[in-house]
């Protein structure tokens, strides 16, 4: 379940937005992710620790439980991404109590996702913007905003 929670916690981050940039953004990033993730599975290269097919590497749920997370750091800061995070670590690490995994097909997952984010999540402009710079001449402090 929370596989499925930690990007829909991160849907409900881009509601705050004027577009739909950030809810596009994650859509983008979680599908290729997980396609990928499908697509290196379809190699077979590591039987599962249950022992029911090979198709262990890289785990899927751990995919899409990161892809939110890290979507979250990527686009809102790695504060607002504290939760997601621990979701996700806590989907990784049920799906290795439940013998369907290894910590590297976890770690598979979480780097697949982090690939994609990175390529397709853009940090989140709220328009806002503080500058400090400093000279011989002395010290500035610039603030724009968008109303």
């Amino acid at each position: 379940m929370l596989m499925v929670m930690t990007p829909a916690y991160a849907l409900g981050l881009t509601a705050s937005e004027d577009n739909f940039d950030g809810a596009l953004q994650l859509i983008t990033s979680v599908a290729a992710a997980q396609l990928a993730s499908e697509g290196i599975k379809a190699l077979e290269l590591e039987e599962r620790p249950n022992g029911s097919d090979r198709k262990s590497f890289p785990s899927g749920h751990a995919t899409a439980a990161f892809s939110g997370a890290m979507f979250v750091h990527k686009r809102y800061g790695w504060k607002r991404a504290i939760i997601p995070y621990i979701m996700a670590g806590v989907t990784g690490w049920a799906r290795v109590e439940a013998d369907a995994h290894y910590w590297q097909d976890v770690l598979g997952g979480a780097a697949v996702a982090a690939l994609f984010t990175w390529a397709f999540v853009d940090k989140y402009d709220t328009g806002s913007y503080v500058a400090i710079s400093a000279d011989t001449n002395g010290a500035k402090v610039n603030f724009s905003t968008k109303f």
